[in-house]
């Protein structure tokens, strides 16, 4: 079985934990020098929607109307379908979300539609497909507290489920070298988002949890393949065990990964042609997820794990 190693995991674990930590120091100075962008779902704020005759520039919009209310606008256009299948009716609507600590005014309000027909973008006011729905702040952060909480108990769900099943591997520090893999997923994703300024809203938690369940199964699958050799090659050392696991799993976490990221980035080419804002954010998010998660499955969980097992057996032996 030795035979299978060509590339020595454990050994040059440095460098592929020196690698995240790059990357994470990276987005953690972006975020000190920029911060995070969050949607109105978390932050409060005002978010309209009104129909146009025609397809508009989004990104147009967006500039003419934060001169107009000097505050910071984002805007998405989407085609939705109203009526009956027989009489169905295609509707184009630009979506306007203006996160702040206080709602839009019935003045500012009025702004925003009197500049869109000032500027020339065909809107229909009178539409009665047209919307205008206000957040206050407190229920923005009620909603990202319990957005963060769900993230929370799922995480300590998954240490107490893997404590239990790999306690042959010292159950608890593979639950939580595991969590810790999970949690570097996590920040992958939001640095990604902050590096792009990609407002933060209810559809990326959503994505953090698909993530966190497929993430955990590469790594748990890992970690079963560590404990059957474990029985095996009970002449082993340990790192040869990790490393033939890791060669073991390799196609089969790389062949998973490729079709899950085909089926994802397809769903991304499809809601941006359609305009589709919310799939475009979560699709996005799981090709983030899925990248980052392989390579923490694969390069962070079972080589911290042993090297947190080393570290524990030097200090009996020491002691």
């Amino acid at each position: 079985m030795t035979s299978m190693i060509k590339f020595d995991f454990v050994k040059n674990r440095k460098i592929f934990f020196t690698i995240s930590i790059a990357i994470l120091l990276v987005f953690l100075s972006l975020y000190i020098i920029n911060g995070a962008v969050l949607d109105i779902t978390f932050r409060g704020g005002t978010r309209m929607s009104i129909e146009c005759g025609q397809m508009v520039d989004a990104n147009l919009a967006a500039v003419k109307l934060e001169q107009a209310l000097n505050k910071k606008v984002n805007t998405s256009v989407m085609e939705t379908v109203s009526g009956s299948q027989g009489a169905a009716k295609k509707s184009i609507m630009l979506r306007i979300d203006v996160a702040s600590e206080t709602p839009l005014t019935p003045d500012e309000e009025q702004l925003v539609e009197d500049t869109l027909v000032n500027e020339g973008f065909p809107v229909i006011l009178g539409s009665p497909n047209n919307e205008v729905a206000s957040i206050e702040p407190s229920i923005g952060r009620e909603t990202l507290s319990k957005g963060l909480l769900a993230v929370l108990i799922s995480s300590v769900l998954i240490l107490i489920y893997i404590a239990w099943r790999f306690s042959i591997m010292s159950g608890l520090s593979a639950a939580v070298s595991a969590v810790i893999a999970l949690i570097h997923d996590c920040l992958m994703m939001l640095g990604v988002y902050v590096a792009f300024r990609i407002p933060f809203n209810d559809v990326f938690i959503a994505a953090i949890l698909t993530i966190i369940g497929y993430s955990i199964n590469d790594t748990i699958i890992i970690y079963d393949r560590i404990r059957e050799n474990a029985r095996i090659m009970q002449k082993s050392d340990m790192a040869t065990i990790v490393n033939v696991s890791f060669w073991q799993t390799l196609s089969r976490t790389v062949n998973t990964t490729v079709t899950t990221l085909i089926a994802v980035i397809t769903l991304y080419i499809f809601a941006t042609v359609n305009n589709i804002a919310s799939l475009m954010g979560f699709s996005l998010s799981l090709v983030i997820g899925c990248i980052a998660g392989t390579y923490s499955s694969v390069f962070i969980a079972a080589n911290l794990w042993h090297w947190w097992r080393s570290m524990r057996m030097k200090t009996k032996t020491s002691g």
